[in-house]
């Protein structure tokens, strides 16, 4: 599909004149590399007397109007400046940004502080241990801060949260906006909901989740520490049940049909042990999110309710894992672990100021 920012030649006069006119950057600009995704594509501008910033223009296809493609610019930008208002240090920082396409880029376009690094590679085997436990223990701290830093009350539960979107869902398969989806698989993923949430049905808690924590989202320097985490496009306040789930990285398959391998099974016991002795509520929450018998169902589950690819994976397969226990059969024993540990630290121990409903 031909995007339109491409069809006006970006080079390097067009990126610098536009950063300028913002008033960011310093003299004698210079294009230091270019990298395209799934959402936009970026620039890394460099300068003779400044720190380099990354220049993101999102993709945006021919179906795509220009008040929507302002939009999710502006939806980013505002995402990035509250992690940084709330202190939040893991995230680009926005230094400008033009919310219109009256600019010689002919697109809105946003200027992120430049992160030095590369992706992070990940595989069963890379990085090795004991590396790859201190990546994993780094990224649920990370996680933890960026829970920790964005919780908030709202006026509405969490059931009442994903009732909406699901029915939003309904009406669009009804409508005949998404094929390969029927009435019936919508009723069959409702159906499941109050299992899944268990007792943070009525919780009023919601956080913000990256939306896509992959290891090309994840820069590290070449000893593998984690030096931050980009693409912010996905992002957005959700309940503490999905801010809580795992990083993409230690999901399950998203077709539903294969197990977690060993090495991710021991990845995901790191990743929960890393956090063990900390007494936040935002701790408890991601204990009792990860540490869950069904773990799996629950990831695809509520990656479904956003996700039209997961929500036919689940219902091809009749929302049945093989090799993964029900939401309705594990909920009560969890439920039960949570609460025992939770009067086993007791109240009084958890420092954070923030609630979680």
């Amino acid at each position: 599909m031909t995007h339109e920012a491409e069809d006006f030649q970006l080079d390097v006069r067009n990126i610098a004149a536009a950063v300028s006119e913002l008033g960011v950057g310093g003299n004698s600009p210079f294009l230091d590399g270019e990298f395209s995704g799934g959402e936009c594509r970026i620039f890394k501008l460099s300068f003779a007397d400044h720190a380099s910033v990354a220049v993101r223009v999102r993709h945006a296809s021919h179906g795509t109007n220009h008040e929507n493609h302002i939009a999710m610019v502006e939806d980013e930008v505002e995402t990035l400046r509250q992690l940084q208002g709330n202190g939040f240090v893991w995230a680009p920082k926005c230094l400008g940004a033009c919310l219109t396409f009256d600019n010689p880029i002919k697109s809105p376009f946003s200027v992120l502080t430049w992160i030095d690094g590369s992706p992070l590679r990940w595989d069963e085997d890379l990085p090795p241990r004991p590396l790859r436990d201190e990546v994993l223990g780094k990224l649920a701290s990370i996680q933890l801060s960026l829970m920790t830093c964005t919780v908030i009350t709202r006026p509405i539960t969490a059931r009442a949260y994903y009732e909406r979107r699901l029915r939003n869902r309904q009406k669009r398969v009804l409508n005949g906006e998404l094929p390969g989806l029927f009435e019936q698989d919508c009723l069959d993923q409702q159906a499941f909901l109050d299992d899944v949430l268990g007792q943070d049905g009525d919780s009023t808690a919601f956080a913000m989740a990256h939306g896509d924590l992959k290891p090309s989202n994840i820069i590290v320097d070449e000893q593998c520490n984690i030096k931050g985490i980009i693409d912010w496009g996905f992002a957005e306040m959700v309940p503490v049940a999905t801010a809580a789930l795992f990083p993409t990285l230690l999901w399950p398959d998203e077709s539903a049909r294969r197990a977690p391998s060993q090495a991710t099974l021991r990845d995901r016991q790191t990743y929960i042990d890393s956090y063990s002795s900390q007494t936040v509520l935002a701790a408890f929450a991601m204990r009792r999110w990860q540490g869950a018998e069904d773990v799996d169902f629950r990831i695809l589950y509520l990656t479904s309710i956003s996700s039209k690819g997961v929500h036919k994976a689940m219902a091809h397969i009749g929302w049945v894992l093989s090799y993964c226990t029900s939401a309705g059969d594990a909920e009560a024993g969890n439920a039960l672990g949570i609460e025992r540990e939770i009067k086993g630290h007791g109240c009084t121990g958890c420092s954070s100021t923030k609630t979680l409903g």
